[in-house]
Formats: C-alpha cells, sequence, structure tokens
C-alpha cells in the first residue's frame, strides 16, 4: 500500500484586531492562497522557495503577526497534530472538504497532517506507526480503517472519526451527511415532476456514499410502479459520466440522477456536445455534493447540497471534546443536506 505524505499546516487560534492583517489579506497581496501562507510561517512546511519569498513580502508590507498555538485547545506544537486521511481520487470535492477541515482545525488551535490513500483502499496497523512520534491526537479519516487499526487507535488514545462515513463501528465518533436522504429527494423531485423514464448514474461498486445515495433513490421510486429506472455506472469521474450519459440516453429518459457533481459535469456535456436535447425543457440533470463548480454557468447545476463546513466544525467538536473528557463515548453526528435549485431543472 503506498500513501502520499503532506504537512499541511500547523495553525491555532489568533487575536483578530481591527486594521489587524489577517492571513487572508496577506494571500491577496502575494497572489497565493491562504493554506500557502499558513505553510511559510509553519516550520518544516512544504513550500517553494519563490512562493515564500512572496508571502514575506506581502507580510512585511502588512505588518501581519503569524498566529500562535492556542492554549485552550493544545498544550504544546506536539500535542494538536490532527491526521486528515481521504482517498486519493479525481473528484474535486476532496480538495474542498480539505479546505474546509483546515479552517476548521486551524481556528481550533490544531496542526493538520494530510495523508492520502488509494480509493477503496482500507487503513491497517502499518499506517499509524510512523507517526507515533508525531503525538497524534486524532484521526480524522474518509477512508475506511481495519479492526486492528481502530484497536491501535484506541490503545495510544487516538482519536478516530469518520468523516462523511457511517461504518457502524462502536468505538469510533462519525460526521456525515444524510445521504439516504439526499437521494431521497432527488426521487420525490423527479416523482412530483411526473417523470417516467429516469437514468441514475451510479458511483464505484462498494462506494459507501454511493450506496447510500442510490439506495434513498431507488427505494423511494419503488412507490411508483409506473416508473421505469436505467442505471449505468460512472465511477465518480467526469469521463464515467460522460459515457453512462451516452448508454442511458438512448433509452429516452426524461431526467438523470448522477450521485456526485463531477459525473454530472460529463453527462452535461455529452447532452450538449452530442444531442439537441434543451436543458431543463426536455431534461432534468441532478447531481450530488455542490462543489464550486457546479455554480458556474457553463453548469448551474442543480445539485443536493453537503454542508461541509458544518461536518468539519461538528469534527473539531468532537476532538475538543475527547481532549477534555477523559470518559468521552463516541457520538455519530447525521447532518441533512438540502436540494439547491439551479438551471438545470424547470
Amino acid at each position: 500500500m503506498i500513501f502520499k505524505i503532506l504537512n499541511i499546516e500547523i495553525g491555532g487560534k489568533f487575536m483578530s484586531f481591527k486594521k489587524t492583517a489577517t492571513s487572508q489579506d496577506v494571500a491577496k497581496l502575494a497572489g497565493v492562497s491562504q493554506s500557502a501562507v499558513s505553510r511559510c510561517f509553519t516550520k518544516g512546511a512544504s513550500i517553494s522557495s519563490r512562493t515564500k519569498l512572496r508571502v514575506l513580502e506581502a507580510a512585511r508590507k502588512l505588518k501581519y503577526k503569524a498566529p500562535n498555538v492556542s492554549s485552550n485547545s493544545a498544550s504544546n506544537d506536539d500535542s494538536g497534530l490532527v491526521a486528515v486521511i481521504l482517498p486519493y481520487v479525481t473528484s474535486r470535492y476532496y480538495p474542498e472538504v480539505l479546505i474546509e477541515l483546515h479552517e476548521a482545525l486551524r481556528n481550533g488551535g490544531f496542526r493538520i497532517l494530510l495523508i492520502t490513500t488509494d480509493d477503496g483502499e482500507e487503513l491497517d496497523e502499518k499506517l499509524i506507526q510512523p507517526y507515533l512520534k508525531e503525538k497524534l491526537i486524532a484521526i480524522i479519516s474518509a477512508t475506511k480503517p481495519t479492526d486492528k487499526f481502530v484497536e491501535d487507535c484506541s490503545q495510544k488514545r487516538i482519536q478516530f472519526i469518520a468523516y462523511n462515513r457511517s461504518w457502524n463501528i462502536p468505538t469510533i465518533s462519525s460526521v456525515a451527511c444524510d445521504h439516504r436522504n439526499g437521494g431521497q429527494l432527488v426521487a420525490e423531485y423527479f416523482a412530483k415532476k411526473n417523470h417516467k423514464n429516469i437514468g441514475l448514474i451510479e458511483g464505484p461498486k462498494g462506494s459507501f456514499v454511493s450506496d447510500e445515495r442510490c439506495k434513498g433513490f431507488k427505494n423511494y421510486l419503488k412507490n411508483y410502479k409506473k416508473i421505469k429506472l436505467n442505471i449505468e455506472k460512472g465511477f465518480f469521474t467526469y469521463e464515467g459520466g460522460y459515457q453512462a450519459t451516452e448508454k442511458i440516453i438512448n433509452k429516452k429518459v426524461s431526467a438523470i440522477f448522477c450521485a456526485d457533481d463531477t459525473m454530472a459535469f460529463g453527462c452535461l456535456d455529452y447532452i450538449k456536445k452530442n444531442t439537441s436535447l434543451k436543458t431543463p425543457s426536455q431534461l432534468e440533470i441532478i447531481g450530488y455534493d455542490d462543489i464550486s463548480m457546479s455554480a458556474w454557468d457553463s453548469y448551474n447545476l442543480t445539485t443536493v447540497r453537503q454542508p461541509i463546513r458544518q461536518m468539519s466544525k461538528l469534527a473539531t467538536q468532537l476532538i475538543n471534546e475527547y481532549i477534555k473528557d477523559p470518559d468521552f463515548e463516541p457520538i455519530n453526528h447525521i447532518v441533512q443536506g438540502r436540494l439547491i435549485k439551479r438551471k438545470t431543472t424547470k
């Protein structure tokens, strides 16, 4: 198993006064991302010499002072490290998740270690060994752990939080969107609009989020005997969505649900390039996640929004509760998504 490892940020709360420059101000003046500013002032973090010079110059002009780790949540540099483990996938969803997690954890006074895994892999006990010296206090993971991995974390008092997943492991906490309800929201909309021939583009086999979203969608439509469902797999990729649409469109569907936005982009582009169908008057399309590209003029995609900012804050809250309470019991937070209507539906 190969893991790609990157130290992203060492940060914490800092006092914010009127007219005091922020990291956002420095990033804007330097023409870089906010995380680049954070890395510049983080000992040992990865940043190019050219970028570092631009950030330091901007910080000097703005009289910016880098934040210190808050004593409220971490007593020293070692005790506030949180590992964030995400699948290494082409989806644009995970970078947006990382931005929100980074912001929530940084504001909570924690440092972040990012570890990416190949999609579909499980975490095993070997992963934790290289980082014991770093004194991890928590792991936030969208990658499923083995039972042995969970046991190792528990023995070393490293909190494990499942992010946007619910694996029914009694010893870990979780923060997740209600994926099944999100799929049902889409099905309710299509049924209300009297669609009789509907397409469904699923993610890869074995994907927790795809399975849950599609179960919610299919289970609701079982109540409508006259509705025909045409299913293809798009594997959570743009190309997969494009190719799946080519197969589905020949079945004269009037609506398509894509289990994530990236597949929906491929679906929309296939329709635009290869058919004369008009969206949404002749074909309604709905995605899932509401990543930033969904609102672009070229897509204007109706989609189910996952409240990733709220989820990230809840994950940070769980860590603080775990630190403060020696008798902490695992908590499972389920957050509701909502349908965001744009121009791919009527």
